[in-house]
């Protein structure tokens, strides 16, 4: 008895008593399951949708160089501006014409006088005054003497100067036919020779359509390929083409390429400037088939969140065509694979 009393002491002296009921802590709510689809392929449509503007036809185009080296005085038209048919382009102050009409006004002088001797030698040759060999000699310096002036106003002509109206030293180079200014490479103060071209004029009746085509686009079109294209104000109209130049640089801002389109019916329907949507179609290939919700854009690029073993993972993709309102067609996807069906919601989580 007492060695029971001594032991519940013991414990009593020691502070130990019986342990208190444990309880499990609270469950976690289960977290909603992220819902996936999986991957399809399927064989679709292969295009290409590009925008793009009516332009003119730089087939249709003149290429206007100075006929002389000299400085430009004046452009008094700018790029897209129409002019006429002898309309003026640019002033030229030019050495050369200045030096030509300088030698043209001496030889002038000369033919008068040589022009006088001759007639002379003629009267003087009738009487026996002279003789045939100085009526022949006066001939020849009369006839040296026009053949030189002549040649000397075709100069001053194709110069621009205008014998009959006076000589001004800034001559006006003026546009040979109808159309519309499409590039100015030189401004007032700038040398022009003729060999090199400073300004170009389409014929505003000759237009092709510049469509800009994505860079990554660009390997599935080529040189004589047939396109399609429609325009707004022709709704519900269908109008056909031919790739017929593909630039050989990229915009660095847009991530486009120029590519010329010749319009191959009714190109008198369209205006310069005219805003094209256009379909370049390609042979059908099989393609993965996903939602659009699944597509995520980021920084530039579409990725889908896969769902892999254990858990998802961003991977890029490439959005080929819409194959519907909800599903659309990509690359970089292998048939069975999952998907997360909401991107956007994922990201969120």
């Amino acid at each position: 008895m007492m060695r029971f009393l001594a032991f519940l002491f013991l414990l009593w002296s020691c502070g130990c008593t019986a342990a208190p009921e444990s309880k499990a802590p609270p469950e976690e709510p289960g977290k909603k399951a992220v819902a996936t689809h999986r991957v399809t392929y399927q064989e679709v449509a292969n295009y290409i949708e590009a925008t793009g503007t009516i332009q003119p036809d730089v087939e249709g185009s003149a290429k206007i160089a100075s006929p002389l080296a000299g400085t430009v005085e004046a452009i008094p038209v700018k790029v897209g501006d129409r002019v006429n048919k002898g309309d003026p382009l640019a002033a030229i102050r030019s050495p050369e014409v200045s030096d030509a009409y300088s030698g043209y006004l001496s030889n002038l002088s000369q033919l008068r006088q040589a022009e006088r001797v001759y007639h002379l030698n003629r009267q003087l040759f009738e009487v026996g005054a002279v003789t045939k060999n100085e009526l022949l000699n006066s001939e020849a310096n009369y006839e040296q003497a026009r053949a030189v002036s002549e040649a000397l106003k075709r100069k001053l002509e194709m110069y621009g100067v205008n014998i009959e109206s006076g000589f001004t030293e800034k001559q006006w180079i003026k546009s040979p036919l109808e159309g519309t200014v499409v590039d100015i490479l030189a401004h007032v103060g700038n040398r022009v020779d003729p060999a090199t071209p400073f300004m170009l004029v389409a014929d505003s009746r000759k237009v092709l359509v510049v469509a800009n085509i994505y860079d990554t686009d660009v390997a599935h079109i080529q040189k004589g390929k047939e396109v399609h294209f429609t325009a707004d104000i022709f709704p519900g109209s269908r109008f056909k083409g031919v790739i017929t130049y593909i630039s050989d640089s990229s915009d660095v801002e847009t991530k486009t390429i120029k590519t010329y389109i010749r319009i191959l019916e009714d190109s008198h329907l369209f205006k310069q400037n005219m805003f094209l949507k256009i379909r370049i179609d390609n042979s059908r290939r099989r393609l993965a088939l996903v939602p659009k919700t699944a597509l995520l854009y980021k920084d530039g690029k579409f990725n889908v969140y896969l769902k892999t073993q254990e858990n998802f993972e961003l991977r890029q993709v490439k959005p080929a065509n819409e194959v519907s309102d909800k599903m659309i067609a990509v690359e970089g996807l292998k048939e069975g694979e999952e998907v997360v069906l909401s991107a956007i919601e994922m990201e969120r989580t």
